[in-house]
């Protein structure tokens, strides 16, 4: 790979307009993976920079890093992130960020209490139409978890008032953004 043409093509590439973005354009071209320091070189960006967006895209599940010697080689991960497995979930779900705010709700969600997606997402918890959400939250479940307590090694919790009788699994996440939160599975007792 001629590291000088690489270099321009990617700074130049439609959709590589920032660090991450191209940091992940580059990884696609290379399947044995790179260092920091060949990174920071290739698309003309901090090592600082690239060393903070390589940690975010890591976490998220998108890079994975490899120790080799002394350094650490990065490239794509093989793994889905949860963002992309998430509508495929086979319970009803929803993901909260750290501001407690509604991230994403599955299709089942959605079904099972009658809502629609736009009703829910941007929302904060406390605020939602849906009873569940703010009753997941009195319950201190879902505010565990986002703070990043394990629920009870993936157990199912009861959970039961005005909303109905329902099991919940909640489980700490970290989305693609960098921001950590919560998933929340919700069945019908």
């Amino acid at each position: 790979m001629d590291m000088q043409v690489n270099r321009e093509q990617l700074l130049m590439s439609p959709g590589c307009d920032d660090g991450i973005k191209r940091i992940l354009c580059l990884l696609e071209e290379e399947t044995h993976g790179l260092s920091i320091s060949d990174i920071s070189r290739t698309i003309d960006l901090n090592r600082n920079s690239v060393a903070k967006y390589l940690n975010m895209l890591v976490v998220a599940g998108r890079v994975e890093m490899q120790v080799v010697g002394s350094a650490r080689v990065y490239r794509l991960a093989v793994r889905f992130p949860v963002s992309t497995l998430f509508p495929f979930l086979p319970d009803p779900a929803v993901t909260v960020g750290s501001d407690l705010r509604v991230r994403h709700v599955n299709a089942h969600f959605c079904a099972l209490f009658g809502m629609r997606e736009d009703e829910i997402v941007g929302a904060p918890v406390s605020e939602t139409p849906c009873a569940i959400l703010r009753f997941l939250t009195d319950s201190g479940y879902l505010e565990g978890a986002v703070r990043g307590k394990r629920d009870g090694g993936g157990t199912w919790h009861p959970l039961a008032g005005e909303c109905g009788a329902y099991v919940v699994w909640t489980v700490p996440a970290v989305f693609e953004d960098g921001d950590y939160g919560a998933i929340a599975a919700i069945r019908p007792a």
